[in-house]
């Protein structure tokens, strides 16, 4: 005979419940009159409540064991996260000659706007903070020439290819149209091809992208669960130096095609270390941080940018700190006294970080906190377009003003 199944913590918790509710059901059975017109005895009463009291006894242990268990769960995963931070991290083993060129700006051919195209990273350690919706509307705002060149004129529309680097894929899901997005998933044509040679994609970079809802001038490339299941692969090969995954995205994208059709390519990374949001880094001329002027999230901003600078560190990367970006604040005409407060302390924390960058004089006399911010009452946190039509961003002045000191950022 086998030996019954261990419960884990949850399980246990999830039986004591069950138990509660069945006492439950049975002292209301007793108490309502209508399921009985006699007196439910002394002992009756005495034997429910023995039951209940025993039951609730045993529901605090198995909170306490609960309990317990997500501690040593958030202590293992912990151990997790520094693991593949140093793996990210670490300088590569490749020779200088066989790792993929990166491609000066200068060097690149004329891009659709008559400009040089820019490679720009949103990414943010800590998740909710808004980032993927700021990233899609600032697609919105370029797309839609919604911001102004360097000497204060109004721009024309930009072409803008974004790649969504998550695999839940809300950008996807809220920026293409379902029928579109539905066939890219069946023929895999996703972001999980990027973390592949384009010899071993067999497919072509244009099959990637699909039309950005409500913007001719955009196109994107969707990702779904399975590009998880891809960075997890690639990180355990770079662990086992197997293989060197983080310059993939370098190999697709610094290609003089893919500068001649696209003004700007936006990465919207996840909020966490993995081998799509490292490939970004790499492929990358600016990293921008979006992340609001709040306490919690405040005090994650050190995490992302000490990964940034000692990945840019040992990796010898060209990608700069665009800087970060507030979003969700209060009012729109202004910050209020807290957020000043917290904007001055993620300045503080992105300026012990900016000597990992090797900074153009412009750039280092520039704050490390961009002065346009999104606020969270001007309609323009969502993300769906009206019936198909633009987003917010391709029309909102808070978006106008962010385009703007980014494009200058980007471009000076």
């Amino acid at each position: 005979m086998s030996s019954p199944k261990k419960l884990s913590p949850p399980e246990i918790v999830a039986r004591q419940l069950e138990d509660f509710y069945e006492l439950r059901r049975q002292i209301v059975k007793i108490l309502t009159p209508l399921n009985s017109y006699a007196e439910p005895s002394a002992a009756e009463y005495r034997e429910l409540l023995d039951a209940l009291q025993e039951n609730l006894g045993e529901m605090e242990d198995a909170a306490r064991q609960l309990h317990q268990f997500y501690r040593d769960a958030e202590d293992r995963l912990e151990r997790v996260l520094k693991a593949s931070s140093s793996v990210w991290t670490r300088p590569t083993g490749l020779k200088p000659a066989k790792i993929p060129q990166f491609t000066p700006i200068a060097n690149r051919p004329t891009a659709p706007g008559g400009g040089k195209t820019r490679i720009v990273s949103f990414i943010n350690l800590k998740g909710g903070v808004g980032k993927t919706t700021l990233t899609a509307n600032l697609v919105a705002a370029f797309a839609s020439g919604n911001f102004r060149d360097l000497d204060g004129r109004a721009n024309r529309p930009a072409r803008v290819l974004v790649v969504d680097l998550d695999f839940q894929g809300t950008l996807s899901q809220r920026c293409a149209e379902p029928l579109v997005l539905q066939g890219a998933y069946q023929k895999g044509l996703t972001a999980t091809k990027l973390l592949d040679t384009r010899a071993e994609a067999k497919v072509a970079f244009d099959e990637l992208t699909v039309p950005f809802l409500g913007l001719p001038n955009a196109r994107l490339i969707p990702a779904d669960e399975s590009l998880d299941d891809k960075d997890v692969r690639r990180l355990n090969e770079l662990a086992s130096r197997r293989l060197e995954t983080r310059f993939y995205h370098r190999i697709w994208f610094h290609k003089p095609e893919i500068f001649e059709k696209y003004d700007f390519i936006f990465f919207d990374c996840p909020p966490r270390l993995t081998a799509s949001s490292v490939g970004a880094l790499v492929a990358s001329d600016s990293v921008f941080m979006p992340t609001a002027p709040e306490s919690f999230d405040v005090n994650a901003v050190n995490r992302t940018m000490n990964w940034l600078g000692k990945t840019r560190k040992n990796l010898n990367l060209s990608v700069q700190f665009g800087g970060a970006i507030l979003n969700r604040t209060n009012n729109e005409k202004g910050l209020t006294p807290l957020e000043e407060k917290n904007k001055n302390r993620i300045k503080l924390t992105c300026d012990d970080y900016r000597s990992f960058f090797e900074e153009s004089r412009e750039a280092s006399a520039r704050s490390a906190v961009l002065d346009a911010f999104v606020p969270r009452r001007s309609g323009a946190n969502y993300i769906n377009g009206t019936d198909g039509g633009a987003l917010p961003g391709a029309t909102l002045p808070c978006f106008h003003r962010l385009a703007t000191e980014i494009y200058r950022r980007i471009c000076q």
